[in-house]
Parts: C-alpha cells; sequence; structure tokens
C-alpha cells in the first residue's frame, strides 16, 4: 500500500486504494479465524496447532482462504491491486519492480510454508466446543472474490476521483 502511494501517479494511487479496501477486507477474515482457532485449540502458539482443514473443516479451509485471498491470488481482489502496483512500478520504474516482485514471491512462499502444518498437517491442540458465526469470514472473502472478478462502476470512478485528488 506504502509503495503504490509512494509510486504515485493515478493507477498506482488507485491501485493502492483497491489494495488497501481489498487487504482491510481479507485481513480482518483472517483476524476472525485466528482468533476463532485460538479459542478452540487454547493457544495462539501456531506450532501447538495443525491439522485444521480435518479438525475444524470450516475453520480450515476458512483460514486457507483467507491465506490464497492475502497472497494475491487470481481472481481474488488482492490480485488485481498487486497486479496494478507492479504494472505501474514497471510503466514508472523498471528497476524497482525487481525487488517489489521478488518481495511477493517471498512473502507468498512464508505464508504457504506457515499454512501447510496449520492447515493440512497432523491434527493437534485442544477440540474445545466455541459458538461462533462463520458469516462475517465468508462475507469478507466472498466481496474479495467478486471484487476480483468484477468492480462496480461506482466504486471505479470513485477511486479514480480519490486517486487524482492524491496526485
Amino acid at each position: 500500500i506504502t509503495f503504490a502511494f509512494g509510486m504515485g501517479g493515478p493507477l498506482a494511487n488507485f491501485a493502492g486504494l483497491l489494495h488497501m479496501t481489498m487487504h482491510s477486507l481479507t485481513k480482518s477474515a483472517i483476524f476472525f479465524t485466528v482468533g476463532h482457532v485460538a479459542q478452540v485449540k487454547g493457544t495462539q502458539k501456531i506450532a501447538d496447532i495443525g491439522g485444521l482443514t480435518e479438525s475444524h473443516p470450516l475453520l480450515g479451509w476458512g483460514l486457507v482462504a483467507g491465506v490464497v485471498a492475502i497472497a494475491g491470488l487470481p481472481p481474488l481482489g488482492i490480485f488485481m491491486s498487486e497486479f496494478l502496483v507492479v504494472s505501474s512500478t514497471f510503466a514508472r520504474q523498471p528497476l524497482l519492480a525487481v525487488p517489489l516482485v521478488l518481495g511477493i514471491v517471498i512473502g507468498v512462499s512464508a505464508l504457504f510454508l506457515r499454512l501447510n502444518t496449520l492447515a493440512f498437517g497432523k491434527p493437534r491442540g485442544g477440540m474445545a466446543k466455541v459458538e461462533a458465526s462463520f458469516v462475517p469470514m465468508f462475507a469478507h472473502l466472498a466481496l474479495v472474490l467478486i471484487a476480483g472478478i468484477y468492480l462496480p462502476g461506482q466504486l471505479v470512478a470513485w477511486f479514480q476521483n480519490v486517486a487524482r485528488l492524491l496526485g
């Protein structure tokens, strides 16, 4: 987000605004999921949690969907915003695009390395029953998916106007 605004220009500013919005929706879904996992497993230690897709399928697959979204994979909204940031960087400062893409690849790799054990490893940790709604998590992820496929014209126009104001 900071990188996009630092690059400046209408496209980078548009990408920064879109990324800020998509990132907020995705992060809130992940925070909800991780909070629920901590309650169910009785710990916040990542090393003590594993196999969520097997032991708690909705939580496990919700976490997988959240990490896939935050990693910026298509067709999700963060992919669109990251693609626009990288594209605008290539257009304005091609040499800066190399470390940007390298940073994205390293970040995504780290996310998936950790996700592998949490979601697909051997089930471990507590099994407490916790009543919670999954609607907020999946509603936010649905909005990120929809935004990756279709952005309403009014939202695009609003982002464009704000991007122009930013310079």
